[in-house]
């Protein structure tokens, strides 16, 4: 008997499942590709994990989603890591290879598509707050796509050196790191700014040490919090005539390029997004 279900089926692990866009969107989008896929949402706790995953493998599922605070927890419960997730040890998207569930990091490779978008120049020097895995992700794909300098800064000097000194290691960089509250000096030319890192949402205290001055005139800057409509930095960034990234356009091709992942097929990036924008009420 095949182990592969009839009708492909995906599915997103979350412990926030009722709130997550993804089981909408993704639905909106193979209905308007006419793919005969299924994507479902369950709600699993840190203990139903290592069930949830063997649940994968018995119903012949071809993979999905893995929402924090799983990322990390899931990795040694699958069959292998590629690229991104095996650097940094945090998957977001898994898929099945045969017998095999293999997990990868598709986040930064969305930031990464949504920096294309706007420009066609590559990232040479870069600045990234937060250390999370977000952070990590972004900070990878960035310098496995050719960026010269990157200095990483969070409330955490440790884990801001770690960080830096992984990036150095694989790819034989200029990383820096620090504590944002630090005395730090910026590459000169910043061609691109990242925010990882709450700070500036609502409801959440403090203000990013931006260094404005440092910036090139075409450069770009990016937040990666999703349901803020205005994120006050990149509303400080259009004030001075910089482009911007918002966390939605960041999910976006994240969630295209998963779904490209899965099936084959390029999904309709209106219809995704029209599906995220209707279901957070955007």
């Amino acid at each position: 008997m095949s182990d592969v279900s009839l009708q492909p089926i995906l599915i997103l692990l979350s412990q926030s499942a009722a709130g997550n866009p993804s089981q909408y969107m993704v639905e909106k989008a193979f209905a308007k590709a006419e793919l005969d896929w299924r994507y479902l949402s369950a709600e699993v706790t840190a203990d139903q994990l290592e069930d949830a995953v063997r649940g994968i493998r018995a119903l012949g599922f071809q993979g999905g989603n893995c929402a924090r605070p799983h990322n990390r927890a899931v990795a040694p419960l699958l069959d292998r890591l590629e690229g991104t997730a095996e650097r940094i040890g945090a998957v977001n998207f898994i898929r099945r290879d045969g017998d095999d569930l293999v997990g990868e990091n598709t986040e930064g490779q969305g930031l990464l598509l949504a920096i294309k978008a706007q420009r066609e120049a590559p990232v040479g020097r870069a600045l990234v707050f937060g250390t999370g895995d977000f952070a990590r992700a972004v900070a990878v794909e960035l310098a496995q796509g050719g960026a010269e300098e990157i200095l990483i800064l969070g409330r955490d000097s440790e884990s801001a050196q770690a960080l830096a000194q992984l990036l150095a290691d694989a790819f034989s960089i200029c990383a820096r790191s620090a504590a944002w509250d630090e005395n730090t000096e910026p590459p000169e030319h910043l061609d691109l700014i990242v925010n990882a890192t709450p700070v500036g949402t609502q409801g959440v205290d403090g203000r990013l040490p931006i260094p404005w001055d440092t910036l090139a005139s075409d450069a770009l800057v990016a937040d990666a919090n999703l349901e803020e409509p205005h994120p006050t930095l990149l509303e400080e960034a259009a004030q001075r005539g910089l482009a911007t990234v918002h966390g939605l356009d960041i999910y976006l091709e994240q969630a295209a390029l998963n779904i490209q992942h899965w099936t084959g097929v390029e999904p309709d990036r209106t219809v995704i997004r029209e599906a995220v924008e209707e279901f957070l009420e955007l």
